[in-house]
């Protein structure tokens, strides 16, 4: 069933706020993607292009481990057109109900000494950004992944009321703790949808085994196509350290 999302599988979205796949990409797609995912992992950091991103590890403060990449999708050509090949588009047009564009390339390495990432929902930042009504998020799965390693856990049910906290706060502990939590281990190759009301959230990796996920966020086409504009806003307001300003602090949102 390659390339197709079943009525069930759309049906858990429509009802839950995500869903999950695990037999949606072919093995040799599988593959090319953990090859390409070292490819891009082996850029060589420049300024104005492919964003890394490193942070202290939790396991040795004096060392610091690459936790993401953004903003490389339009330097890796097999990887381009391979995401945005139409059988893959067409299916997410049956979850958003509409034709979409890709919005934001991330890759979320989480390697051993890793932090994990707070209760939030998406729309905490993103709600109305650039006039897009709303978003659609495509996380695959490189790695295992598990409790021990920071796997994802998606909050079901809760993507229907609009925010749960303020437009750039964290949400609070006394609804977070309310909410039903779904604990997701996947392997390598499994695929996870949700919107950017969905609350989710991942602990810290104190394994010694990575956990890299691939983040791609699409919006729908008529409200535009505005990721070199995100791009351009992200590389002023919070640039890859390659770029950041010596004695200047940066705030990381999403």
């Amino acid at each position: 069933m390659n390339y197709n999302f079943s009525k069930k599988q759309l049906s858990d979205y429509k009802e839950k706020g995500f869903l999950i796949s695990k037999n949606f990409f072919k093995k040799k797609d599988i593959k090319n993607l953990v090859l390409w995912i070292d490819e891009v992992e082996n850029f060589k950091e420049t300024k104005g292009k492919w964003m890394k991103y490193y942070d202290p590890s939790l396991k040795n403060k004096k060392r610091f481990i690459l936790t993401r990449i953004e903003n490389f999708i339009d330097y890796h050509k097999k990887f381009k057109a391979f995401i945005l090949k139409k059988k893959i588009l067409n299916q997410l047009k049956k979850i958003s109900g509409d034709d979409v564009v890709l919005f934001k390339d991330k890759i979320n390495f989480k390697y051993p000494g890793a932090k994990g990432f707070k209760a939030h929902q998406d729309a905490t930042i993103w709600e109305g950004m650039y006039g897009i009504k709303s978003f659609l998020t495509m996380v695959i799965s490189i790695d295992h992944s598990n409790k021990k390693n920071g796997r994802l856990e998606i909050a079901e049910n809760n993507d229907k009321n609009g925010l749960v906290s303020q437009a750039w706060k964290e949400m609070p502990k006394s609804i977070e703790g309310k909410m039903s939590w779904v604990p997701v281990n996947t392997s390598p190759g499994d695929l996870i949808i949700f919107n950017d009301y969905t609350p989710h959230r991942s602990s810290d990796n104190f394994s010694n085994s990575r956990r890299r996920m691939l983040f791609l966020t699409f919006n729908f086409k008529k409200d535009g196509d505005h990721r070199k504009k995100h791009f351009k806003d992200k590389r002023k307001n919070f640039p890859p350290n390659l770029e950041r300003k010596m004695g200047k602090n940066y705030v990381f949102h999403i």
